[in-house]
């Protein structure tokens, strides 16, 4: 990755707010890397990405291998 598209991704990070639930053998392992909330079983998790599929992803991929 050039430092323009470095530049680029930087100029069109939006934060997302993502809400799904907790997954039954998730368990904390590390540093989280957004800010998230837990309240009865749901997640919801702020986070910087460049489209909502991307954060989703994320999320989802923090919670599924953490």
């Amino acid at each position: 990755m050039d430092i323009n598209n470095v530049i680029d991704r930087m100029k069109n990070l939006q934060k997302f707010v993502i809400i799904t639930p907790l997954p039954d053998e998730f368990e904390f392992n590390g540093p989280v890397p957004f800010d998230m909330r837990i309240k009865d079983g749901i997640v919801t998790a702020d986070v910087w990405a460049v489209t909502l599929a991307e954060a989703t992803r994320r999320v989802n991929d923090y919670l599924n291998n953490a």
